[in-house]
């Protein structure tokens, strides 16, 4: 029996922040991904703390706001991918 739960909410809730960041293009304040994403602040804090210390996310300072984007280590994660998904044509 299917269920509507993820088997791993936690894996689930940071693979939402990741791809509210990449949607967003411009940087989200904690606040402003907290409300996109409906995920508790402070989750969405140890979610961001911790792309950022992994190099998925970058933090720019503006006065006392925080914006969070995401990086293009994404990128780098997806690029071995990409050659299988589009494989060199033989001339």
């Amino acid at each position: 029996m299917a269920s509507d739960r993820p088997a791993s909410p936690s894996v689930d809730r940071t693979l939402t922040v990741l791809e509210t960041l990449v949607e967003a293009g411009e940087g989200l304040t904690l606040t402003a991904l907290a409300r996109a994403t409906t995920i508790p602040l402070a989750t969405c804090a140890a979610i961001v703390y911790t792309l950022e210390s992994r190099g998925y996310a970058h933090r720019r300072v503006v006065g006392r706001s925080h914006f969070w984007r995401a990086t293009a280590r994404l990128y780098e994660l997806a690029a071995p991918l990409a050659g299988e998904a589009f494989p060199a044509r033989s001339r």
